[in-house]
């Protein structure tokens, strides 16, 4: 990559990193809800498990704590993930600053549907991938490269999945539009697409970290102070590399001159 492309990305990770720092209030907001996540579910829960324990805990005739703790620690990740989509949202209509935790129904909301959209295409990368690495134990290497580039190619789509909703005011179904989803990464250009890629994974790697365990397993200094560092890393992580991923969809409507089509302005 040339230093031509890698410039602008350098200046975009300054900002990003900075711009958590605007608003402390937002950083200790989500540092708490990553902190009660982190308690209600010490299982370490896959995105599968947690659907799972979701769908199960949907008989409300019964309720107890077993069924109440994975339907608040659902809705505290969906309010996450939602928070993250506005982080994007407000960036590429030009906002520089952090977005606030209002209207939480509509983050719920948000989350919730891009939760079921990753889970979905994330199951098919999953096949795929695991598929890869077993034809490449086996040292069929042809077959391990054709499942490891679809593997890359339903990635690239997820990505044009979640540009193309930010395009339709968040509509769920839009994320499966493959028609839209592959004319709008052609219209992006390969130069752009590898740029929000490198963003995107960058993003999903460390939005990954944040819901590490947080809380202390025993009440040495270390444990408390290792705690105590991730409780602010973790937030600021996840605001940044958001943000990061925001800053590159602007840069791709600034010189391509493209305009956003949501018109609901206030959707996330």
């Amino acid at each position: 990559m040339s230093d031509k492309m890698l410039d602008p990305l350098k200046n975009d990770l300054k900002d990003a990193i900075k711009y958590p720092f605007l608003d402390w209030k937002i950083i200790i907001i989500t540092g708490s809800i990553l902190f009660a996540i982190s308690l209600l579910n010490k299982s370490d829960m896959s995105k599968i498990d947690l659907a799972i324990s979701v769908l199960k805990s949907l008989d409300f005739s019964n309720l107890n704590q077993n069924r109440i703790i994975p339907i608040i620690t659902s809705i505290l990740v969906f309010v996450e993930i939602g928070y993250g989509s506005r982080i994007v949202f407000k960036g590429l209509l030009g906002e520089n600053k952090p977005p606030q935790y209002n209207k939480l129904k509509k983050l719920v909301w948000e989350g919730f549907k891009k939760y079921c959209i990753i889970l979905i295409y994330g199951i098919v990368m999953t096949f795929l991938f695991n598929y890869a690495q077993s034809y490449f134990l086996a040292d069929n290497i042809p077959l391990a490269i054709i499942f490891f580039i679809l593997f890359i190619f339903v990635y690239l789509t997820l990505i044009g999945a979640m540009l193309n909703r930010y395009e339709n005011n968040g509509k769920f179904f839009k994320a499966f539009d493959y028609n839209e989803i592959f004319r709008l990464l052609k219209d992006y250009g390969a130069k752009y697409v590898l740029i929000i890629f490198i963003c995107a994974v960058i993003a999903q790697t460390f939005t990954v970290t944040c819901f590490v365990d947080i809380t202390p397993n025993t009440l040495s200094l270390l444990e408390i102070g290792i705690s105590i560092l991730t409780f602010f890393l973790a937030p600021i992580t996840a605001i940044s590399t958001k943000r990061l991923v925001s800053l590159n969809l602007r840069r791709v409507y600034d010189e391509k001159d493209r305009k956003l089509k949501s018109t609901q302005k206030d959707y996330f």
